[in-house]
């Protein structure tokens, strides 16, 4: 078992080409430098694999179908396994937008993209480039409780046949520990086995996503192995050091060793009421405590019958793993950006009707209370891969604090919001 380390963090990433070290076993001086400059700015992620040292030419990382891309494009190591717009926006500099991870399946209108052009490039592919988002979508669900009545699409290509939903590239970590429920929306799971939904998943990624004839079976069963195994966290944060010092367990190694279950998180008890100066210097020791303090803001009930834990219930990890989807209003009308989406959905019951960017869960199961409900992703690395939400509403931790304060009655002090992105950046 070895660990693969990634330097990253908020704003500011490095490719994964920069930061192969200990996995490719080489890395120029500049690379390495690189790396620590980000180390003492931003912090560090590891990545531990339970299989040993990570191939960079295993099948995760091969193009299995006829347009170029691989589970790997979008699942990068140095952004905790998944993508930013930041990533995104480097390789459409470095390849005019030639790259495999442009390509019409998920440009904002492929009936309308210009791709003879570098602005048409550039245009076609906006929601790519401003918010690393794909799109997803498809027929409405046949038979479901609701109808599509309306639809205002920005970019003209969806309509009442034909639903445009835009999804950000989960991090493909964790799985041990986490949900069954694959994909935002819970649409490639099969039932609550979790190794199932993930074949399915990477069997329909290499016919869909990257547009190939059906991989072999072993092929496919590697690509799941290589993805079960990766644990990764946030190992180092500045002014902090190592986060699994002086009691603390925020490393991957020990996430790995950890049992799946539901709970409190309790990776940071140790800095509890910690002494300033009874670990290391003083200031380090102020910082640890206001990590394990928002560590049991995040624990603690903030409305009535909720909490932060209570959907992230997956003890250490932040899945749910009763394997529910939740709607907090990151497709509501009022959350809605105007490059998203509208659609009008009515219950064919009742009567009601609900205006959402996308149908979430009630997609896939056509009931109309899973209508914007999603998935709980992992929180580990949670700072490597901004922005945040299914949609990438929300550009910063703040903001997705903001979010729980308007939609869910969450309410904190200044202090107690400090404390808790504290936390959360330490994940």
């Amino acid at each position: 078992m070895v660990r693969q380390v990634n330097a990253f963090a908020g704003t500011a990433t490095l490719l994964a080409s920069a930061v192969l070290v200990s996995a490719c076993g080489e890395a120029g001086s500049e690379d390495i430098g690189r790396a620590s400059e980000a180390l003492q700015k931003h912090g560090l992620s590891e990545t531990f694999s339970t299989l040993g040292p990570i191939d960079p030419q295993g099948e995760f990382f091969q193009a299995q179908g006829t347009n170029g891309r691989s589970c790997a494009t979008c699942h990068l190591p140095s952004e905790a396994w998944s993508i930013t717009p930041r990533s995104i926006r480097s390789l459409f500099a470095r390849t005019r937008g030639l790259h495999p991870i442009f390509n019409p399946l998920d440009a904002d209108n492929p009936d309308t993209l210009d791709a003879s052009t570098l602005r048409g490039r550039r245009e076609g592919y906006s929601m790519m480039l401003s918010r690393g988002v794909f799109r997803r979508g498809g027929a409405p669900r046949a038979g479901a409780e609701w109808e599509l009545v309306a639809v205002d699409d920005p970019h003209g290509f969806a309509n009442l046949n034909r639903l445009v939903q835009w999804r950000r590239a989960l991090p493909t970590i964790n799985f041990p520990l986490g949900s069954a429920t694959v994909n935002w929306d819970g649409g490639n799971s099969v039932g609550a086995d979790q190794r199932a939904g993930l074949v399915n998943q990477a069997t329909r990624n290499v016919t869909g996503g990257q547009q190939g004839a059906p991989a072999p079976a072993a092929v496919i069963e590697e690509i799941v192995d290589f993805e079960s195994s990766l644990f990764t966290t946030r190992v180092f944060v500045p002014g902090v050091g190592r986060l699994d010092e002086c009691g603390a367990e925020g490393s991957p190694e020990l996430l790995a060793l950890q049992e799946k279950r539901a709970g409190r998180w309790d990776l940071f008890d140790a800095w509890l009421d910690l002494a300033p100066g009874s670990c290391s210097h003083r200031g380090a020791d102020k910082k640890r405590a206001q990590i394990a303090r928002g560590q049991e803001l995040f624990n603690a009930p903030k409305a009535p019958g909720g909490s932060c834990a209570g959907c992230h219930d997956s003890a250490n990890n932040g899945t749910n793993v009763q394997n529910l989807t939740f709607d907090i209003g990151t497709a509501s009308a009022q959350a809605r950006t105007p490059d998203l989406p509208l659609y009008t959905f009515r219950n064919r019951a009742t009567g009601e009707t609900r205006q959402l960017s996308d149908a979430g869960r009630g997609q896939v199961t056509g009931l109309w209370s899973d209508l914007g409900a999603f998935k709980t992703p992992t929180l580990r690395a949670l700072a490597a891969r901004a922005p945040y939400f299914h949609n990438g509403i929300a550009e910063t931790l703040d903001e997705v604090i903001d979010h729980y304060e308007v939609n869910l009655g969450f309410v904190f002090t200044a202090p107690e919001r400090r404390d808790l992105l504290a936390f959360l950046e330490a994940l």
